[in-house]
């Protein structure tokens, strides 16, 4: 797999492939796969084409994705496309709708194309699957519909819906995965240490992950090791008087000295609300009440 990681309107590929999905896959989920899967049906000889920023948080900081390109490229790499490449969107969010499919068609050598129905490009959005078919040809540009699951439309707006409301189960199986993301431990005040229950601090803003505040059963993977741990988002308000979110997570039956490696968090289950107890006593019971439910899992 070729991955182009900032492809500007200068760039052409080195290979070319005989279909090309397009589009943001934003989270890479359930829609999107089946769309790649399509793809792959069509001709294995495919690439995919993306953007380096997705547009609706180019245009709005605030707006929450799903997965970070890190993340989006290794669920992408496991489909194996010809050419993952990632347009470097501030060079392309001013250009006409034509010149773009212009620019598609010569330096990233497509023949046939893959979209989801609702897909917009060019300057304004003003580009749609009419304008494709104009440049490519209307059997050329094969239009994808929506994907259900159980009745729900996929998408990653949903997803992100169910996700900040603690419903897991359904955010992961519109994702097709479990919801996920890596972080690197760093050295935090210990506090979970000193009531018998050491936490790995995340170095990860909690505004990057979509997730209610509260206590969670997660599974975490260090140097290819697999362990249940309870992970907690929010002030820890019953020991810490700082108004400062973090994430941490305590890992079971584990204790091994873990400070600046990196590990993988999935999130299996929401368990509650994070709240405040009336001492610190109070709190142990509820985290080994939370640990036993975890080891049932």
């Amino acid at each position: 797999m070729n991955i182009y990681e900032s492809f500007t309107q200068k760039d052409f590929v080195n290979t070319q492939s005989d279909i090309t999905c397009l589009g943001a896959f934003d989270g890479v989920h359930l829609g999107h796969q089946k769309l790649i899967e399509e793809a792959k049906k069509i001709d294995t000889n495919f690439q995919l084409i993306t953007f380096d920023i997705v547009p609706k948080k180019y245009f709005n900081p605030q707006h929450q994705l799903i997965t970070n390109k890190k993340t989006k490229t290794k669920i992408i790499s496991k489909y194996k496309p010809e050419n993952l490449i990632y347009l470097k969107f501030d060079e392309f969010k001013n250009m006409e709708k034509d010149k773009f499919c212009n620019f598609l068609q010569k330096n990233c050598k497509i023949k046939k194309i893959l979209i989801g129905k609702d897909f917009r490009f060019g300057k304004n959005r003003d580009g749609g699957i009419k304008d494709l078919e104009n440049i490519f040809g209307n059997e050329n540009v094969i239009v994808f519909d929506d994907v259900f699951h159980k009745g729900i439309k996929v998408s990653s707006t949903k997803i992100k819906e169910f996700l900040t409301n603690g419903l897991i189960d359904q955010a992961n199986e519109l994702l097709g995965y479990k919801y996920n993301f890596d972080a690197d431990v760093i050295e935090g005040q210990k506090l979970g240490s000193k009531i018998g229950f050491p936490t790995a601090n995340l170095n990860i803003q909690p505004s990057e992950i979509i997730l209610k505040n509260g206590v969670y059963f997660v599974t975490v993977n260090i140097n290819n090791n697999q362990f249940k741990g309870a992970m907690n988002i929010g002030f820890k308000p019953t020991i810490d008087s700082n108004s400062i979110k973090t994430i941490e997570v305590h890992i079971i039956d584990f204790d091994s000295n873990i400070y600046n490696q990196h590990l993988s968090v999935e999130i299996i289950k929401y368990l509650r609300e994070e709240q405040k107890f009336d001492n610190v006593n109070d709190l142990t019971k509820q985290i080994n009440l939370d640990i036993k439910q975890i080891k049932k899992y």
